[in-house]
């Protein structure tokens, strides 16, 4: 089966193998739940696992799955961010807006998606790592995990968020990055170094390096973006070639769907939960340019031209 259009899906991104040929996929750029952090479709969803080790094979199981649809010189780039053992993440005890005003609104949406109760399993303290206030490193304990099934971890890109917001934590320092995964399944492999270079201060291109400023990119209304465009522009410009195929198994609320096809890639996306998959749909058929020749395309013949669904 060739990939013509972009194709997403509305569905667990287990059944996505079942679907596609293998070696299919140039490129899997993703930022997947982390653990004990939201609830996004209730019980049982990936980052509901008891432990985070427990969480870390979880994940590396999926990547697992998608590894027969990469192609052997294909790259995949994959966000994760940390969290303290004990900290009542997704806890939110005030709804404010931009102004500081509480209201109904913002109340909803944090209930929805934040939860107003800790979410980590209770894990009884062992005075070693299962102990309050410790950093649990997920995301290394990620990255050993790929590496010990196989995965060559090329980078350890750090996303450093110029704009985030100031913590009201008073015995530690403020995080203020992520962790952006660069992974390969063979040692010679598709790489654009030209695409991403940056200007150097003597007037010539010079290589970004592993340490990427890029401020976070929140979305209107009930909704969150993980990803920031910038920072998905930077992995698939690299990762893939023009016309290459792109793949974000956890799609969220679109945003590496409309780079992709902005850089004239292909893309293949699911997303389990229906209110995402939704907005991601609107969102991207609202990023599409209005042309000479589509602006008297209605909005649904304009979908048509750029999406394939296996079930809409």
């Amino acid at each position: 089966m060739d990939i013509e259009r972009d194709i997403v899906e509305n569905i667990n991104c287990l059944e996505i193998p079942n679907k596609l040929p293998q070696n299919s996929i140039d490129l899997i750029v993703t930022s997947p739940p982390y653990w004990a952090k939201r609830i996004y479709n209730g019980s049982g969803e990936l980052g509901s696992e008891e432990t985070p080790d427990l969480f870390v094979k979880t994940l590396a199981d999926f990547f697992d799955a998608f590894e027969p649809l990469l192609k052997k010189d294909g790259n995949m780039f994959i966000n994760m961010g940390d969290t303290f053992f004990g900290s009542g993440a997704g806890a939110w005890k005030k709804y404010v807006d931009k102004e500081g005003n509480i209201t109904q609104h913002q109340r909803n949406r944090k209930e929805k998606f934040f939860t107003t109760k800790p979410l980590q399993p209770k894990i009884k303290q062992d005075g070693k790592l299962y102990q309050n206030k410790q950093l649990l490193l997920i995301p290394s304990r990620f990255a050993i995990e790929m590496q010990q099934r196989g995965w060559i971890l090329r980078d350890d890109i750090i996303w450093r968020k110029p704009n985030r917001i100031p913590a009201s934590v008073k015995d530690r320092f403020n995080n203020t990055y992520e962790h952006i995964f660069h992974f390969v399944k063979s040692k010679k492999y598709y790489f654009d170094l030209d695409a991403v270079k940056v200007m150097g201060a003597n007037g010539k291109p010079k290589n970004p390096g592993d340490v990427w400023d890029i401020n976070t990119q929140p979305l209107s209304g009930s909704h969150t973006a993980t990803f920031p465009e910038e920072l998905v522009e930077k992995c698939i410009k690299s990762g893939s070639p023009e016309n290459g195929v792109v793949f974000d198994p956890f799609m969220g609320t679109g945003t590496t769907w409309i780079v992709a096809h902005r850089l004239n890639r292909k893309f293949i996306g699911t997303e389990m939960n229906k209110d995402f998959f939704e907005f991601a749909k609107e969102r991207f058929n609202k990023s599409i340019p209005v042309d000479n020749h589509s602006e008297n395309l209605d909005i649904e013949t304009k979908k048509q031209m750029n999406l394939k669904l296996f079930d809409d």
